[in-house]
């Protein structure tokens, strides 16, 4: 039987969150325990998270009340109290105001191997997009994440009856859709990247959920850059008709790389001056994308597939395995995705690739 649960959604937003919810009950109250351990470490009450989250609660409803109704909706659906579902859609913020157990490292620290506390500087996830020789697009992601997450994946096919657009996306459970493809034609991968204008607002996952709808580069950077946006992400975006392109945000401000290219957890632009100095982590994995690429350029989706097996820039591999003495909040990969835009077809691994299959989905319904 296939690793890979594939869960379709239509309707209304809370008649999809609800559809979700019940269908990935089991894994969505997994997860939640394993937060609810995560929290609990560190001495984090209900109430106080009611108090960290309180603001970012504010500012995703006033933001996005479609996405919040889909988040009350998987919460019902899988019996799951909504403030928890919420506080792991804002991890991104809400992880550096947490003290870790005993005065150790926070998760965003010490799986980069810190020996000491640096300003918070979150490193996951490796993007990257490609121009084939061909024309074609194609773009591909792995995603870090917590080890204790670890097989609580599955693809959400989200369609609208609002008249939104679809997308599809691999994903944590309990998290709204990041990464993917949409009915539009175009896929999207992200990082996640830290400045000193981070600050209160609309939670990181939200902005990326919206930006998952782009139509084309305007509307992706008009999403990607709202205003109001908790913190920064690197979003790296590719579309049917060939436009590929990174947008990096903070806070505040907002930077568009041009082309087809990789992307890790640091700025590659001048916002750079805003930030913590790079990881070595980061470095490792951008410096061996860029290598890979430059060694053979992929041609195909296979190609990219390779890439994203890749263990070269070891200990922190583009296919990241946990380092086993950090237990559950080691860094590991969740999935890994690939998407051809021409021949719309994505294909998800779930958990490392190197030692998981990858298996295909048409989304060639998404634009139906």
């Amino acid at each position: 039987m296939s690793e890979l649960r594939i869960i379709r959604a239509e309707g209304n937003p809370v008649q999809r969150g609800q559809r979700i919810g019940r269908e990935l009950r089991d894994l969505m109250n997994e997860s939640i325990d394993f937060y609810g351990r995560y929290m609990s470490r560190r001495g984090v009450s209900t109430q106080q998270l009611q108090e960290l989250l309180t603001p970012y609660l504010v500012s995703a409803e006033s933001a996005f009340p479609q996405f919040m109704a889909t988040l009350n909706g998987m919460s019902a659906g899988a019996t799951v109290p909504f403030l928890e579902l919420f506080a792991v859609n804002a991890f991104e913020e809400l992880e550096p105001l947490l003290e870790s157990p005993e005065g150790e490292l926070l998760f965003l620290q010490k799986k980069e191997g810190y020996t000491q506390r640096p300003a918070p500087a979150p490193d996951r996830c490796s993007s990257i997009s490609v121009r084939t020789p061909d024309g074609g697009t194609l773009l591909a992601h792995n995603e870090h994440w917590l080890a204790g997450d670890a097989d609580n994946v599955a693809v959400v096919v989200d369609h609208p009856a609002d008249g939104r657009v679809a997308v599809a996306s691999p994903t944590v459970v309990c998290c709204l859709p990041a990464v993917g493809v949409n009915g539009h034609g175009a896929a999207q991968g992200i990082g996640s990247l830290t400045a000193s204008d981070d600050g209160i607002g609309v939670p990181r996952v939200l902005v990326s959920r919206s930006s998952l709808e782009a139509r084309d580069r305007r509307d992706a950077i008009a999403r990607g850059a709202m205003p109001g946006r908790a913190g920064g992400y690197g979003h790296v975006f590719a579309f049917r008709d060939g436009d590929c392109f990174t947008l990096e945000t903070t806070g505040r401000e907002h930077r568009l790389l041009e082309g087809a290219a990789p992307h890790t957890n640091h700025y590659r632009s001048d916002l750079a001056e805003l930030a913590p100095e790079p990881s070595e982590g980061s470095r490792a994995r951008l410096h061996r994308l860029l290598e890979l690429v430059e060694e053979e350029p992929p041609s195909c989706a296979e190609d990219l597939m390779t890439i994203m097996r890749d263990h070269g820039s070891a200990p922190q591999s583009i296919c990241l395995h946990p380092d086993p003495t950090e237990g559950d909040e080691a860094s590991a990969v969740m999935f890994s995705m690939v998407a051809d835009l021409g021949t719309r077809r994505m294909w998800v691994a779930v958990g490392n690739p190197c030692e998981h299959e990858y298996e295909g989905i048409d989304v060639a319904e998404l634009s139906a």
